[in-house]
């Protein structure tokens, strides 16, 4: 028998096979992935030529980038740029905005070379630079003075040119100082350097002299500074024991005790600050862990702690655009704002989540994660990787392509061997050395045998269960394989118990138990839950009858069975979530326990074909931390961790949040771990990142409280001042407020909802949408409200601007007045004149004149032409009494919502002749001025409008109907019932809506009826002239004969069934004139 060198390496490894299960508590100094940086890149700035300074408003919570020509403002939604401009200004070029401030009083200053100046907010919304440079003294020329830095105290500025310094007290320049003559040159003696602030103390360096510090209002000279008369000072810090860390690009760290200046002996940080040119920073403010950053111009940022040990570098290795940093700023969340020459980033220090990308070598999405022999593996769709852990502040950790060049199906620890089952073969990997071990392609859930160290079995859909073994002679070989009922494939496999196997098998054909032993004897016996047990024994079933397809019983209910993994062992679940464990017999035993208190939860990565991938080992839809014994789970919302016990009870401890990780991108992969004392979740992602989070920090870290901002309000296109909240009718037809949210943690991903009170109560569904445009507003008192919700799903508090919209003039008070007493005069004019005529034919004349002016005027009320709407054909149509009535029609096309509309009107006023067609006109003025609302939301404001008039006893019936798509909203007041005609069922139903006439009572509340309306149905609507017109025998015409017309002549166009109508109303009451108005309104649905 040949043995070859594969075979012998093999064997010698197999010698010191050993089962990997237990997790090690990492090191809480050791990093995890790159921090989140956030990028501003010089495109997406504006492309500015150079970006100098930078800060993030306390008060505003937006973004200032300082440009070399402008200042930047940034909102979280758009990039404005503030242009310096003012008298002086405008004679000059103003540049390089080095200094950006914002004092305890929260107003924001900027400066620069020829400018000096506050960032205000203007009464529309937009911010603006107001210059400061006409307040400096007559003594100074305002044309020449170049401001290189400053610093704020309290509400005090200090600002220095290269030969003076300023402080302005938030009113006037109170205090110049010149600290010394100085001489022709750059850096000659005399120049000032840099002005610095340490804590509430500033200091100035000054060239050819040394240090000074600000005391009593004047600027000593710090004794024994003369070090610093050559050499540079760029930052200074407090540190313990009341020192001054100074950072100098030539001479590295000095210690400063209050006498003396001492050389501080940490050898690497002197090194990065003098070869990576650490650049001026006026005022370091520490983290709130006491931490603080330096920059520098060709190493990035390095964070210090207060022993001035390293504790963090980022640079370009992190994700940062450029290592040449000219500015930073912190706020207090500990994130990091910086620019660097070109762009700018925000950095998050917080370790809470890191994440490893495709910069560090990673392709495909994360499949598997798991911790073998101490360390990270993952696999992803193209390849296997391991994380290399750095313990070095300096050093990140790495990503390591284990290149076994195949797309892994799974992979195991096997003692110091890396087990890869891939797509075309499976492969043993030891350090760099790769053996095959296996070409089946179809090997699948690869175990290390709980009996048998050198025994790995397989799950094959052909061949069942295979065990390969490596005999005391080295030799590696397919031992055995096991199909069950010796008929059918294995689809995945798991030890559940020593030498206990759950099996699934293919094509849906069940679960089963498979004993086995180290010489891969195998025995199956089917795994039911209790109920199918029953109904197994109790039927005349063979024992032969195992499988799914060959179980001919209706109760037999083959429910899927999945596995869940906890630290006291592992739990048996159905489809229905009932929660099992296995009995000494192998048998399945209910616990008790129903699982959809964490289902319920949505988990984002089980689903059908995640139970597959469950069963065969690719990946794990909970994972265990077995330090503090829970389970965590992946849901729609964030991570759950569950407490079990041995007998399958639970509790859910906590559900922790994403934090500013996008649930969108996450593959469904997850390891529980523990960094120091903290619960540490690795997390696959789908755009080949592998994610680390730390939930529980997360949870207790400071955050800033951020509000919505309402920038402008636009009336029809011009921008209106927001401090004017009384707008003009006309002017307010277009309505459009625009707001933002500056919250940056993913600020892509933030969502807002707004809601305008006085129109609508109900809150906007969440969405990007940073602008509510209104029209035709009814005239009234409004407040808009507008609410954020940021990455982290925190919803913010809710931001207001109220405002009012004064009545168009014909609906003011004073036209109300007039329209009264027009309406009185007339009413007294006509009764004068009718009581002094006679029934002569002179009066028969004057009427019929009068009928027919009213005529006119009702003719003029109605609409001169049908609307054309894709999809309806619509007639309508009004016989005149002897007496001109208040019969009307009218319609109006609606556009402003996503499903285009027609509303239709049908109404009857009380009463003849003046008076009503005086209610025919308000009601359709009021109309034409109401806003799109629901029919009942119509009659309502119709409703308020005739009661606050006050005609009398005059009334107004009133039918209201809109017509969209499929559907048809109904409302009434006080009128004959509708027919809607059916198409499918040849049937005419009559809709009957109860309802007061309008001006009845105040805030009447009106009915409304939805129907559908599909092709072929028609609409009729119709005033009380038609049913109750009576013939020579005063018989009415009556409803039911309407309604079997209607039936009868369904499949007739709108104007053919209108004039069937008319006709047979002309015969009934044989050619003569109806006593009241008759109006017939017609819609039929054509496409």
């Amino acid at each position: 028998m040949k043995i070859t060198i594969n075979q012998i390496i093999i064997s010698i490894f197999l010698f010191f096979l050993s089962n990997t299960n237990g997790q090690e508590i990492l090191n809480g100094n050791s990093q995890l992935g790159n921090l989140e940086i956030n990028n501003f890149s010089n495109k997406f700035l504006g492309r500015p030529e150079s970006v100098w300074s930078i800060l993030r408003s306390d008060k505003s919570k937006k973004i200032y980038f300082g440009t070399y020509r402008d200042i930047l403002e940034y909102d979280g939604n758009k990039m404005k740029s503030i242009s310096i401009q003012g008298e002086i200004e405008d004679e000059i070029v103003p540049s390089f905005t080095r200094t950006l401030l914002e004092d305890t009083e929260m107003n924001i200053y900027a400066a620069g070379s020829g400018f000096f100046g506050k960032i205000e907010r203007n009464s529309f919304g937009d911010s603006e630079y107001v210059s400061l440079m006409q307040r400096l003294p007559d003594s100074i020329n305002p044309y020449s003075q170049v401001f290189w830095g400053g610093v704020n105290k309290d509400k005090e500025i200090y600002l220095y040119t290269r030969e003076l310094i300023f402080k302005y007290n938030g009113e006037s320049f109170d205090k110049i100082w010149k600290l010394s003559d100085r001489e022709e040159g750059i850096d000659a003696k005399g120049t000032i350097q840099t002005l610095i602030k340490v804590e509430d103390r500033i200091f100035a360096r000054v060239w050819g002299i040394g240090l000074f510090e600000l005391k009593n209002n004047q600027f000593k000279y710090i004794e024994n500074s003369k070090i610093f008369s050559n050499n540079r000072i760029e930052s200074m810090v407090s540190i313990d024991d009341n020192k001054i860390a100074i950072f100098s690009s030539k001479l590295g760290v000095l210690l400063y005790d209050g006498n003396n200046f001492l050389s501080h002996n940490n050898k690497k940080l002197n090194n990065w600050v003098k070869e990576k040119l650490i650049y001026n920073s006026p005022e370091i403010n520490k983290l709130s862990n006491g931490h603080f950053p330096l920059i520098s111009f060709e190493g990035g940022i390095i964070i210090l702690d207060d022993k001035l040990n390293i504790v963090n570098l980022v640079d370009l290795s992190d994700g940062l655009l450029s290592n040449t940093i000219t500015s930073v700023f912190s706020d207090i969340n500990d994130d990091l704002y910086v620019t660097s020459l070109l762009s700018a980033s925000k950095i998050r220090l917080s370790n809470t989540i890191t994440s490893f990308g495709e910069p560090n070598g990673i392709k495909g999405l994360v499949q598997r994660i798991k911790k073998i022999n101490k360390k990270i593996y993952f696999s992803t769709t193209e390849d296997v990787y391991k994380v290399r852990n750095s313990y070095s502040p300096i050093k990140n950790s790495e990503i390591v392509d284990l290149e076994f060049k195949d797309i892994p199906k799974h992979f195991i620890s096997v003692g110091d061997y890396i087990l890869s089952v891939n797509n075309l073969n499976s492969i043993l990997m030891k350090g760099k050395k790769k053996f095959l071990f296996s070409n089946d392609r179809l090997l699948e859930s690869p175990i290390q045998s709980s009996l048998d160290k050198n025994l790995i079995l397989f799950s094959h859909p052909i061949d069942g269960i295979v065990f390969y073994k490596v005999s005391n002679s080295g030799i590696v070989k397919k031992i055995a394989s096991k199909k069950i009922g010796n008929q059918i494939g294995v689809l995945g496999i798991k030890e559940i118990k020593k030498g206990i196997l759950f099996v699934e098998a293919i094509n849906n054909e069940g679960s089963f138990v498979a004993k086995y032993d180290k010489y891969g004897r195998t025995t199956f016996s089917r795994l039911l839950t209790p109920e199918n047990e029953k109904i197994f024994l109790n039927s005349e079933l063979s024992s032969d009858q195992i499988f799914n397809s060959e179980i001919k019983n209706e109760e037999f209910n083959p429910l899927e069975l999945n596995l869940l993994e906890t630290a006291f062992g592992v739990f048996i679940f159905d489809q229905n979530l009932d929660l099992y464990k296995l009995s000494e017999g192998n048998k399945l035993v209910y616990t008790d326990q129903n699982l959809f208190p964490i289902f319920e939860k949505n988990l984002l990565n089980y689903d059908p074909i995640s139970r597959v991938a469950n069963l065969t080992g690719r990946q794990n839809f909970t994972s265990v931390n077995f330090t503090t014994k829970n389970n965590w789970f992946l849901t729609s919302s964030g991570f759950l961790e569950v407490s079990f016990r041995q007998n399958g009870e639970f509790e859910v401890i906590e559900e922790y949040p994403f934090g500013t990780i996008d649930p969108n991108e996450l593959s469904g992969a997850i390891l529980a771990d523990n960094y120091g004392e903290e619960n540490l979740l690795w997390i696959g992602s789908k755009d080949s990142k592998l994610i680390s989070y730390l939930p529980s920090k997360y949870a207790t870290e400071q955050k800033i409280t951020v509000l919505p901002i309402i920038n402008q309000v636009i009336l029809n296109d011009q921008i209106s001042n927001l401090e004017i909240n009384d707008y003009n009718y006309n002017s307010s037809r277009n309505l459009k407020i625009n707001y933002s949210f500056p919250s940056f943690e993913k600020a892509e991903n933030n969502l807002f909802r707004y809601r305008l009170i006085g129109l609508n109560e109900n809150w906007t569904e969440w969405s990007k949408n940073v602008e509510a445009i209104f029209t035709n507003l009814f005239e009234g008192d409004y407040i808009f409200e507008v609410q954020a919700l940021d990455a982290n799903l925190n919803e913010s508090e809710i931001i207001s601007h109220s405002f009012s919209i004064s009545p168009p003039w014909y609906r003011s008070l004073i036209a109300y007045f007039l329209y009264i007493i027009f309406l009185g005069l007339s009413v007294w004019i006509v009764g004068k004149i009718q009581a002094k005529r006679s029934l002569s034919k002179a009066e028969n004349e004057r009427r019929e004149k009068d009928l027919e002016e009213a005529k006119q005027i009702q003719e003029s009320m109605l609409p001169k032409t049908f609307p054309e709407v894709e999809g309806l054909e619509i007639t309508a149509g009004l016989i005149t009494s002897t007496e001109v009535g208040g019969d009307y029609y009218d319609f109006f096309e609606d556009f402003s919502a996503k499903e285009k509309g027609v509303y239709v009107i049908c109404g009857d006023a009380t009463g003849h002749g003046t008076a009503a067609g005086m209610m025919v006109s308000i009601i359709k003025s009021a109309l034409n001025g109401l806003p799109a609302l629901p029919v009942n939301e119509i009659l309502g404001r119709l409703n308020n409008i005739v009661k606050r008039i006050n005609l009398g006893r005059l009334r107004m019936s009133l039918n209201v109907a809109r017509i969209s798509k499929n559907f048809i909203e109904i409302s009434a007041a006080a009128m004959p019932p509708t027919y809607l005609f059916e198409s499918k069922s040849k049937k005419c139903k009559e809709i009957m809506i109860e309802g007061l006439p309008l001006g009845g009572l105040k805030d009447e509340k009106f009915n409304l009826e939805k129907h559908k309306f599909e092709l072929g149905d028609i609409l009729v609507m119709l005033s009380d002239g038609l049913p109750e017109a009576a013939n020579d025998k005063n018989e009415m015409f009556d409803y039911e004969r309407i309604k079997l017309l209607i039936e009868k002549n369904g499949n007739k166009k709108p104007n053919e069934l209108k004039q069937i109508l008319f006709d047979k109303l002309n015969h009934w009451i044989n050619g003569g004139i109806p006593e009241d108005d008759v109006t017939l309104v017609v819609v039929k649905k054509t496409a």
